[in-house]
């Protein structure tokens, strides 16, 4: 006797369908740790950019002996002037709005606002000031978490 089934090749629904919710499922657990990694790397690089800033600020003092005037338009806060300071990387600024929030004769204070896809950043503002004193700002207020301050 000859068998009337053919062997089949190939998957079949159900297993195709198990398939694709197992990738399912991984990639609903494995995107909001991706979206962390990006924030914790943007926020890094926002970080290097006030530092950058910051030194440049020093240098100014250094040359001029005030930290006035370091704003664009010759003020003493808002946005850093790019013609006495460095030009800020747009790849920074499309995520944080970086601006010189209080500067004096002798003292200052940068801040790095998260905006766009980095605005729900868990560690939100980053103020930076004289001496290098780094504060984190979490939105909705509180303390920031033991992973801001790396």
């Amino acid at each position: 006797m000859t068998s009337q089934f053919k062997k089949q090749k190939g998957f079949s629904l159900i297993e195709l369908m198990i398939a694709i919710a197992i990738i399912g499922v991984l990639g609903f657990v494995a995107y909001p740790q991706y979206q962390l990694f990006l924030q914790q790397g943007n926020r890094a690089d926002a970080l290097e950019q006030l530092t950058a800033l910051e030194l440049e600020m020093r240098q100014y003092y250094f040359e001029n002996t005030t930290y006035k005037g370091l704003a664009s338009g010759g003020g003493d806060t808002g946005t850093p002037s790019s013609t006495l300071l460095m030009e800020l990387d747009d790849s920074i600024t499309n995520l944080y709005t970086i601006t010189i929030s209080a500067a004096d004769k002798h003292s200052f204070q940068l801040k790095a606002v998260p905006k766009n896809s980095q605005s729900s950043d868990i560690c939100g503002t980053i103020t930076i000031g004289l001496n290098g004193t780094l504060e984190y700002s979490p939105p909705g207020g509180g303390t920031a978490p033991g992973a801001c301050k790396q």
